[in-house]
């Protein structure tokens, strides 16, 4: 999905750049998916732009890959902020506890053959390619109902899903794959500032995950939101965005 409307002046000195991850909108799917290779992916766009330090930003399925690249890409990210972001099955006693029998047979066959793992779960990715707007009623929660009401949020919101699924579910069977294998690092290995924020009204995993993951990370600030939702993205954007930009520990 794309940033919400950063509302900044054209002199506000920031430079705001979004990326499609493999096989979302244009974006050339990979052979074989890994959150480290999104970093990678970071890592150049920077240097294209001639970026030498920045902050990254990843929300619900990018939250993964915005901790990759504060655990891989060194000194030049000043700070991450993962946003509805759920943790790496391997670290997270809970989150393996709470597979059903179905998908540990499947995260196991894709990790005896990373390479076939794509194939495994293409078919289970089949809605998105058909009808990538099934976000509108799927994910559709009280806490977070005034963003989907919002027309300036749905239209963007319309807009980035059926860019994204212009490659059918090739991007979301990307993210499905890459976070299931092993993620190549371990969250205390992130010496970079990190801001994680989670709605408590999320149905997801990011609740769930959120206290183990921040007790993982050495330099993580939880900031959790009793009353939002999945898409506290949208409703705190500019205090993360702020957060963000901010050269200090705390």
């Amino acid at each position: 999905m794309q940033c919400p409307d950063p509302g900044l002046s054209d002199d506000s000195g920031i430079r705001l750049i979004t990326l499609d991850r493999p096989g979302y909108g244009r974006s050339t799917p990979v052979a074989i998916p890994s959150v480290s290779i999104v970093a990678e992916l970071v890592g150049r766009i920077a240097d294209d732009a001639g970026v030498e330090e920045l902050a990254v930003i990843g929300f619900s399925g990018g939250g993964p890959f915005a901790l990759a690249c504060g655990a891989l890409l060194g000194e030049r990210v000043r700070r991450v902020a993962a946003v509805s972001s759920g943790g790496p099955v391997d670290e997270l006693a809970e989150y393996r506890a709470s597979l059903t029998d179905d998908e540990r047979e499947l995260l196991a066959a894709g990790r005896a053959d990373p390479a076939g793992a794509t194939d495994l779960v293409w078919e289970l990715g089949r809605w998105y390619a058909d009808d990538p707007l099934r976000f509108l009623e799927s994910e559709r929660e009280p806490a977070d109902e005034p963003i989907f009401d919002d027309p300036a949020f749905l239209a963007n919101f319309t807009e980035a899903n059926v860019e994204g699924a212009r490659q059918g579910q090739a991007g979301m069977i990307f993210d499905w794959v890459a976070e299931g294998l092993p993620w190549g690092f371990q969250l205390g290995e992130i010496d970079v500032p990190v801001d994680l924020w989670v709605g408590e009204q999320d149905p997801g995993r990011a609740p769930l995950d959120a206290a183990e993951i921040a007790r993982r990370i050495p330099s993580c600030e939880l900031h959790a939101d009793p009353d939002a939702g999945h898409w506290l993205l949208i409703s705190r954007w500019h205090e993360i965005l702020e957060r963000s930009l901010r050269r200090d520990a705390g």
